[in-house]
């Protein structure tokens, strides 16, 4: 099982008050999620939760623009983690629900 397909709890702290208003703190199921390898910082993996990474990129902000994209096209949110444990919303296409 990938690690961002877990349901985990997180605490990070917002970086930019507009990408990242709102309760939720972590990707759902069909956002888009660009995962960094500590020990590869030039490794940047590019998944829809909760599936596997299915593109690779070299950059970060290579992988921030392509999650945009994606998210953009698909009507979600793009996230960013490099840790699976704390998540930065990087891009917000999803129609948010009441119960948010």
């Amino acid at each position: 099982m990938s690690p961002h397909a877990l349901n985990v709890a997180t605490t990070h702290r917002p970086t930019n008050a507009s990408a990242t208003s709102g309760s939720r703190r972590a990707p759902r199921t069909g956002d888009v999620l660009a995962s960094g390898r500590s020990a590869r910082a030039d490794i940047h993996e590019i998944s829809v939760v909760p599936a596997e990474p299915g593109t690779v990129v070299a950059r970060y902000a290579d992988a921030i623009e392509k999650v945009r994209e994606l998210a953009r096209g698909l009507g979600v949110d793009g996230w960013y983690t490099s840790d699976y444990t704390h998540y930065v919303r990087v891009a917000m296409y999803r129609v948010q629900d009441e119960a948010e």
